[in-house]
């Protein structure tokens, strides 16, 4: 094996080997890099947006489970690898991480011997809030949350007694809660902690702001909840409306506007009515006078009062119902698709809708809303045509394309094009190297080349070459130069007589020689 791998070094010259020496290294460097690429692991989040204090601890445990992870976001996602994300949440779930934030219950799992009564308060209001801290963090949209009650003691007399009060801070990642979530989140605090209504509960973001509407009975309460009721409205019968005209003209062909005048007047009302034609004795006193037995005259006085029918009536106005109603609907042209054998760029065509249609979809509309004309409710119906191109029909999920589809099989296909690239370059070069003839023995001597002006370019790897390039070089010489007595060596076939044969016409003819070396040095080189 190692007489073939001299024999191959043998056939190549210096640039040869420089080249393939290169060309070696950069073949392995080729290797290692798309092995290692291939090999990197596919780095997915196991954790999101945790506290630093925390991403330590479980840092830690990862180490010692020999898990490897990265650090993301500065610090607050945890990275680990995709067939490690089951293992790595299953360890530091053992471990309680990461921390849920304050206890709970778990407070009272340990023996409560030598506390005092305070001390016994304190912590029940302290699993209070890490409960419902708990509860809170983990709906959808909520990244964490922090409780804070204010619990008062009961005083015996209950009008002595002052309400509860609660805090909410929520932490949304930016994007603020809708406002059903957030009464959600205050009704479900005070049906956990005794003594506190919804009404005493306050919801406020990391930011500072208040997401909740106090009902105190002031003008600003009144008017956040007047607000919401009137969009409520007005977006309910909106999406009943836009909704019956998309299934007629199409998904995205009208525009639906609706604006309600709400009343929000509070009506509280008492009459009374007294009906003179209908009475009643309300009272009666009679007197009356006893004959005696010895004489005279009894008397009997009778006094009796009516009173007339009265009607009371106490009446409180509804709050909230529909004074007035506004609607607004934007129609498109009707749209008539270019026909199957048109040009690739050809558009659709508009043609105005008829009369008698708009008639029938504003008449469609009066019903959706229960527009009544009586109360002056107005509708409005206009048909144009659109700037934008509108939506059809529902477009259909695209197939996977072929760029997809690389992608999916990316590190894969990568390694097996590089594999094939190194084997075609190693083929190559095997093919190259085969090309180069043989020499025909090997000796002692380094591998010399012919100069150029020889009649070989190959490398002389025998005494008889080098015996065969002097002689050449040397009538070269003669050419140029007075003659010289020495002739031509003869050839012999042993070893020692060629090797004699050089020792002589180099002696004979030093200048000559140092030539043919010379031009030797600066081939190999």
């Amino acid at each position: 094996m190692a007489d073939a791998i001299q024999d191959m070094l043998d056939r190549v010259g210096g640039r040869q080997r420089a080249m393939l020496l290169m060309v070696g290294v950069g073949v392995a460097v080729v290797i290692f890099g798309v092995s290692k690429w291939a090999t990197a692991p596919d780095w997915v989040p196991a954790f999101s947006n945790q506290p630093i204090e925390t991403v330590g601890l479980m840092t830690d445990k990862l180490t010692a489970a020999g898990i490897g992870f990265k650090l993301d976001r500065g610090g607050s996602d945890i990275l680990v690898s995709a067939n490690d994300v089951a293992r790595a949440r299953v360890t530091l779930a053992q471990a309680g991480l990461p921390s849920a934030g304050r206890p709970g219950m778990e407070l009272f799992d340990q023996p409560s011997w030598g506390m005092t009564d305070f001390t016994q308060r304190i912590n029940y209001r302290r699993a209070l809030e890490g409960e419902l801290e708990r509860t809170i963090g983990k709906m959808r949209g909520v990244q964490s949350a922090q409780v804070h009650l204010a619990l008062h003691e009961q005083s015996t007399f209950r009008s002595q007694d002052k309400p509860s009060n609660a805090s909410v801070v929520l932490k949304t990642g930016g994007a603020a809660p809708a406002q059903d979530v957030v009464q959600g989140i205050a009704h479900l605090v005070a049906s956990s902690v005794d003594g506190v209504s919804a009404d005493h509960v306050t919801v406020l973001d990391d930011s500072g702001r208040m997401l909740s509407t106090p009902d105190d009975g002031s003008m600003a309460s009144l008017t956040n909840a007047q607000l919401s009721t009137q969009r409520e409205v007005e977006g309910y019968l909106q999406t009943k409306a836009e909704g019956l005209v998309d299934d007629i003209v199409g998904s995205g062909n009208a525009r639906v506007r609706v604006s309600a005048a709400l009343n929000f007047d509070k009506i509280e009302r008492s009459s009374q009515l007294v009906d003179p034609e209908k009475q009643a004795t309300s009272t009666e006193q009679r007197y009356e006078i006893t004959p005696g037995a010895q004489g005279g005259a009894a008397s009997s006085n009778v006094a009796m009062s009516y009173d007339n029918s009265k009607i009371t009536e106490n009446f409180s106005g509804a709050i909230g119902n529909i004074k007035k109603l506004s609607v607004a609907v934007l129609l498109n042209d009707r749209i008539i698709p270019p026909a199957a054998n048109a040009a690739a760029n050809a558009k659709p065509t508009y043609v105005a809708r008829t009369p008698e249609e708009i008639a029938r979809i504003e008449s469609l509309i009066r019903g959706a809303v229960g527009a009544d004309s009586t109360r002056g409710d107005v509708v409005t119906v206009v048909a144009t045509h659109f700037d934008a191109t509108p939506i059809l029909a529902a477009e259909k999920d695209s197939p996977q394309t072929m760029i997809a589809t690389v992608q999916q099989f990316e590190k894969p296909g990568i390694s097996l094009l590089a594999i094939a690239a190194l084997l075609v370059v190693a083929m190559m070069l095997i093919k190259a190297i085969k090309s180069i003839p043989a020499p025909t023995g090997r000796s002692s001597y380094a591998p010399l080349a012919l100069p150029s002006g020889s009649h070989s370019n190959q490398f002389a790897t025998t005494a008889h070459d080098v015996a065969t390039a002097i002689s050449a070089t040397a009538h070269q010489h003669q050419a140029y130069s007075a003659p010289s007595m020495i002739a031509e060596p003869l050839a012999f076939p042993e070893q020692n007589q060629t090797r004699g044969r050089v020792a002589a016409t180099i002696a004979a003819k030093p200048d000559v020689s140092t030539r043919v070396v010379r031009a030797w040095l600066k081939e190999a080189v």
